[in-house]
């Protein structure tokens, strides 16, 4: 598992705290804070993002009131949905969402953080067992859906 923190850079103390809390049970992430080479703007920007979205297997997007102003995080969440990765939101605020995420768990303080984790290995135990039944796109839907009920369910 490696979790891409979906930010505006408002937020910066907000996603590192979740990248602190990922960090002390030991799961991999990416945050651009900590990336020294992200100095781009434009199209290499935009292929930044897109690699290392790619090479993550989940998305934590912080939300505050100032989110609505960003141009990259709703990048980063339609790239996200696009291939049905599992998505969570982390309130910094009580925040209201705006309907496009509406849909995702909420994480609302940093032990949620720990269950996202354990829930998303739990289902994927669950589901190992079942891979070979389902075809593929149709398993990631279905497992997807279920990380998102159970994690529901704990918070």
């Amino acid at each position: 598992m490696k979790i891409f923190i979906s930010h505006k850079q408002e937020d910066a103390l907000t996603a590192n705290q979740i990248a602190s809390e990922l960090r002390a049970i030991h799961v991999d992430y990416y945050l651009d804070l900590l990336d020294p080479s992200v100095t781009q703007s434009g199209r290499e920007l935009t292929n930044h993002i897109r690699n290392n979205l790619n090479n993550c297997t989940d998305i934590i997007v912080v939300m505050s009131e100032i989110t609505r102003y960003s141009q990259w995080v709703p990048f980063e969440v339609g790239m996200a949905a696009q291939i049905d990765m599992p998505t969570a939101t982390f309130l910094k605020d009580c925040v209201s969402l705006p309907d496009f995420l509406q849909y995702w768990p909420r994480l609302k303080k940093p032990a949620d953080i720990q269950k996202y984790v354990s829930t998303r290995n739990d289902v994927d135990q669950e589901y190992r067992a079942y891979r070979s039944v389902y075809e593929t796109a149709t398993y990631q839907k279905r497992k997807t859906e279920r990380f998102y009920d159970v994690l529901k369910q704990r918070l």
